[in-house]
Order: C-alpha cells, then structure tokens, then sequence
C-alpha cells in the first residue's frame, strides 16, 4: 500500500470550499507556493511549518471551517421530548453531511463567534471554561514557540487530532455517547492516550460521536445522533469509533483516536478507506478510556496514511503506573515506522483465516476479491503466506479461559457458585486486602479472563469510579439514562441486569465492536 496521499474524491460531500482547501501567503515569504489541505499529511504540514507557509493557527482555523460545513445532520427521524432521535431513523439524500463531531474545543465565546450551534459547546458543566485554553489558544501557543526557537516542540507539532468520546479530556465532556447528566462533564484528569497528544504537540480539535459506550459497529449514539460515511452518506462509517472515522475520511481533522475491543478500529478503517492502528495491549495504556472490556479493549489510531498512523502511534506507547498491563511496555522504544518501508514484510510469516473468508452471500464477492489481492501483494513484497492456517488448536486453548464458573472455580470462598458480585470485584480491585491470602495465578485487579456481561460490568463500575463524579457512579446510573432504542438491549446484554448479581455467563460477543 502506498504510504503517501492518494488522489481521492469524495463525491458525496462535494468538498468544494477551496477557502478551505489552500492557504495563499505572500511571495516574499512563501515564493508562491501554497499549502493544500485535503489529503495532506503529517510530514507535509512540518514542512510547510518550517518554510513559513502555514501557521497552527491558520491549520486550525481551516479545519474549523470544513467541521462548520461538513458537520451538520444526515438523517432524519421524529424527535422525542428531549430533542433527540431515538427512534427510528432514515438517511437524507444527498445530505452532504456527517455528524462527526460532538464536541468543539472551543471557548464559549469563540464558539458563537464563529457560528457554531450549542450542541457543540465543550461544557455544560464548567463554569470555569473561559480560563482553559482551547483549541485556538494551544494553536498560538505552538506559533509562538516555534517563532522563537524555530523549533518543533514534539513530533505531533501543531497537528489537529480529533478524540473519540471515550477518552477522558480534562477540559472538554466526555460523554461516550451518552446524554448522561453528570455533576461534572469534564473528567478530573486527561486519559494518558490524550496526555502523551498534547506533550507531544498536538491539538485538541474536539470530541467525535460514536456507539453509545462502545457495544455497536454503526456509529449512533443519543448524545450525537447517527454519524455518516463522508463517501456516501446514506451508509454508515462503521463503529464503534465511527466519529473519528469520518471526520479523517472527509479531512475535519488530520488523524483520530479510536479503541477496538472486537473491530471498532478495524470497521471504521474499512469502512472510509483510512488506515488503522492498534497495537499489542499493554503498549498502551487504557487509563481514562471509558471501558468495555479489560481483557480486550485496546486504544489506536485512524490516520490517512500508514506513514501517519505509526508516527502517532509512536508516541503514545509506554509504562503508565494507571494502567498495570503496561508494565510490559517498560523500556520499549517503538519502531513502528520502521515497519512503513517496503522491505519490511521480506521473511514474515502471515496466517491467513480461511474460515474468515467465505462467500456466504453475492455481497462478500467483491470484499474477498480484495483481500486476495491484498494478500498477492504482501506475497510479492517479500511474505510467506500460510494459507491457510489451522486455529484449532489455539481455539481449543482459549475456551477453558473463558468458561462460565472461572471466578467461583478459582475463588470458591469469595465467590457463589456461578455469581460474581461486581460491587466486590471493584472493591477488591481498590483494596488488595479483599483479595484472598492464598489466591495464586490470577490478578483480580484486571478481572482479564471473564466473560463480558461481568467484565464489562466490572471495567465500567471500575471506570466511573476513578472518575469520581457526584451523580453517575456505577452502571445503575448509567442504565437508568434513556436512550435511542434499541442501545439500551445491547447495554444490558453488555453489561447485566444493573439491579441484579451478574451471572458469569458467556455469549456477548455479538455486542462488542
């Protein structure tokens, strides 16, 4: 695959703001030369940096105005009481819209001056929101810095990202999709994902929609609605990290944060044509993600190019204290761009799912067309294919791990048979003291190996609890807050009865995306 911008139209958006597009500077100091924003990449944007063509602040403002085009409604359906679509909906033709963005970082002042609706405000909550900086403020930070020692603060110097709503960020709400009224929207700290960005130089742009605390693949959620595929928005841009995929696709912003617990990464990728990332769990940490599921959930990235998306994602591996898995990444030094050349498939060993890759309707033909010559091309850069490879004896080891009666087998004096108290778990996960003096080969602060109703459980409880906030404390809470049909069933499926034990049963896959 080729690792630089390719020539891409989008035409159901008719991306036709060349305002939007290019930047014009003066002959002295940009000899004619013009930045074009569209398809640009991480490199270019340095480059144009450091030969004075572009600002941060001029690149911000530019993205700002293609959200303001881009961002509006793309579907229609009847409102209920609160103003929101939870019923059924259908696409509007021609809608030239996405809904990707749910949130702008943006002052409340800056936000009405440039004529963005309420919905996008950063804050409901927050009555100090005037005095953090935004995404304009940041952008003059770095112009002046770089105007002083003519140098890039850090490899993501200036470049906008935007967020998926699952990641905490200390100065905008975090809502993973849901219109949960919490005291305080805005988390006490950043996600350590969104940490490393900013150190790294990037620049908040805002928080995209996706499925509602992440149990979907089709990018719809309460709080932002249904977002669309910038390619043709009467289809979906996959999920559950659908916001951040459309908003790269259609350029609102240059690459977008993403989880993947089964394919959150993986479908939106598919689904608008970018490159996804993620990398082995415990490279990165999960602290401030809100969760689904500890055992798989792992954070990534949504660029345009793979240059791009190994770039960001090399800046976000490391040991993070919050996160225990990630003592695995101590001392790792990433190479993933190294892996960007084309020689860096010569000698790799690549299993090939057959079981994967069948044609159980007309609709598959073309999908397994691609993927052949996909794998046609690895062949021919260097790969050894083992086609296809036998998963059985892999499949016959995992499914013990994930049987029902794990708690009770191995902690048969805390746990009932086939029950796991949830509120118990997430106790003992804060005091080490509730966990068995003779308890031996299993970590129950992770809780890594159960199925998901009590996981998912377990890591939301876990999570709002680090959160800390006044009103929504565990799943109760959040199980009590309306939403669109149909994303309330797959919530209780995720994560159990929230008025009843959970019963360690399997089966919830379907759900998680």
């Amino acid at each position: 695959m080729n690792t630089k911008n390719k020539s891409r139209t989008i035409a159901a958006l008719s991306l036709g703001l060349l305002a939007c597009n290019f930047v014009f500077l003066e002959a002295s100091a940009a000899e004619g030369r013009q930045f074009h924003l569209e398809e640009a990449t991480i490199t270019d944007v340095h480059r144009a940096y450091r030969a004075k063509q572009l600002t941060s602040t001029q690149l911000v403002n530019m993205y700002l105005q293609r959200i303001k085009a881009y961002n509006g409604t793309c579907v229609e359906g009847d409102l209920d009481s609160r103003g929101y679509m939870t019923g059924d909906i259908k696409p509007i033709a021609n809608a030239g819209q996405l809904a990707a963005f749910t949130t702008l970082n943006l002052k409340e002042d800056k936000r009405k001056a440039l004529g963005f609706p309420e919905r996008l405000k950063r804050t409901h909550t927050g009555p100090d929101d005037a005095k953090i900086p935004d995404a304009l403020d940041r952008a003059r930070e770095l112009d002046a810095e770089f105007a002083r020692t003519g140098k890039l603060v850090g490899p993501l110097h200036g470049i906008p990202i935007a967020i998926k709503d699952l990641f905490d960020t200390a100065d905008m709400r975090t809502t993973a999709g849901s219109i949960a009224d919490y005291a305080n929207d805005r988390p006490r700290d950043d996600a350590t994902v969104v940490a490393k960005l900013r150190a790294a130089g990037a620049i908040l742009l805002g928080k995209t929609n996706m499925d509602e605390y992440a149990p979907g693949g089709i990018g719809r959620s309460t709080f932002g609605g249904q977002s669309c595929n910038p390619y043709d928005t009467t289809r979906i841009p996959g999920g559950s990290s659908g916001g951040s995929g459309a908003a790269v696709a259609a350029n609102l912003a240059m690459c977008g944060t993403a989880t993947d617990t089964s394919s959150s990464v993986r479908n939106p990728a598919t689904y608008n044509n970018l490159t996804g990332m993620i990398a082995t769990q415990g490279l990165i940490s999960r602290a401030g993600i809100s969760p689904l599921s500890y055992s798989r959930d792992r954070a990534g990235m949504l660029c345009r190019t793979i240059a791009d998306t190994a770039l960001v994602m090399e800046t976000l591996v490391g040991y993070d204290p919050k996160d225990a898995v990630t003592a695995a990444a101590s001392g790792v030094k990433p190479q993933f761009r190294r892996a960007t050349n084309a020689k860096s498939l010569a000698g790799k060993r690549l299993g090939v799912l057959r079981d994967f890759i069948i044609e159980a309707t007309l609709a598959d033909r073309d999908s397994i067309r691609v993927a052949n010559e996909a794998l046609a091309d690895m062949k021919k850069l260097g790969a050894t294919l083992i086609d296809p490879v036998n998963v059985q004896d892999a499949i016959a080891a995992i499914v013990p791990y994930y049987e029902p009666g794990f708690l009770p087998k191995h902690f048969p004096s805390v746990f009932a048979a086939e029950v796991a108290p949830i509120d118990h778990i997430v106790n003992m996960a804060f005091d080490h003291s509730l966990v068995p003096s003779g308890a031996r080969g299993v970590n129950l602060r992770m809780l890594a190996a159960q199925p998901y109703g009590p996981e998912g459980k377990y890591a939301l409880n876990r999570y709002l609890r680090d959160r800390g906030d006044a009103k929504f404390k565990t799943t109760a809470d959040v199980l009590a807050t309306p939403t669109f049909s149909g994303e309330l069933e797959n919530l209780v499926r995720v994560f159990g009865d929230a008025n009843t034990k959970t019963l360690d049963t399997p089966g919830q896959t379907e759900y998680l995306l």
